[in-house]
């Protein structure tokens, strides 16, 4: 262990002052990574079985049995679903529009810090490049300071200006596909939570007007 926190403490050296501000940014970005990934197992739900079991109580006028199902899961769907049927009794379009604000509130968690990460895959090219022109400058002071030109002489200072280089487009390769990662996955969640939202909203307006649910909704909830 010792060796390998040796040699890439070696690495960093050598990498020269731009390899400090990747690793910086390398940091921060496994921290939002690490962050979302928990953040997407807590909303984890199975929204099929929880829109049958609050459809179930739904059939039955029992809004507070739903409500009490809502509270019994974690994560953003349920919180959305419990505003709608905390307005089981009002007008559709009032109940929309309580899930709607719902939603979008939420749905700024989704995003939560992504900007960051976003940022960081703009940017860390541009700073591996800018460790690519410190190290030909050191080449060059080298030749310089040496009076030639031999390889041995600007080793390094190449050497500086490739690490920094493949570091940069490391880092900013791995930001872009966990950045597009988890905005698809909050597109997903998104788009899942908007149609059971609506789904719910059905169900409501069915029962205001004592009508049963019909079987087609019932089928796209099981």
């Amino acid at each position: 262990m010792l060796v390998v926190f040796s040699g890439f403490f070696d690495f960093i050296v050598r990498g020269g002052p731009a390899m400090a501000a990747l690793l910086f940014c390398s940091l921060v970005a496994i921290a939002v990574v690490v962050e979302r990934f928990l953040f997407f197992a807590q909303q984890h739900v199975n929204s099929e079985a929880l829109m049958a079991q609050i459809a179930a109580r739904v059939e039955l006028d029992d809004f507070a049995g739903a409500i009490a199902i809502c509270d019994q899961n974690k994560g953003m769907l349920p919180k959305i679903l419990k505003v709608g049927l905390v307005r089981g009794g009002a007008e559709r379009a009032d109940i929309n529009e309580g899930m709607s604000l719902a939603l979008r509130k939420g749905s700024r968690n989704l995003d939560r810090f992504l900007p960051i990460v976003g940022t960081i895959a703009v940017i860390a090219p541009f700073i591996g490049l800018f460790g690519t022109v410190l190290g030909i400058i050191r080449a060059f002071q080298d030749i310089a300071l040496k009076g030639n030109s031999t390889p041995a002489v600007v080793a390094a200072g190449v050497s500086e200006a490739l690490i920094t280089t493949a570091a940069g487009l490391f880092v900013a390769v791995l930001s872009v596909i966990f950045f597009n990662y988890f905005k698809t996955r909050a597109k997903t969640f998104l788009q899942e939570m908007a149609e059971a939202a609506e789904e719910l909203a059905d169900m409501l307006h069915f029962r205001k007007l004592g009508e049963k649910i019909p079987d087609d909704l019932l089928s796209r909830i099981a």
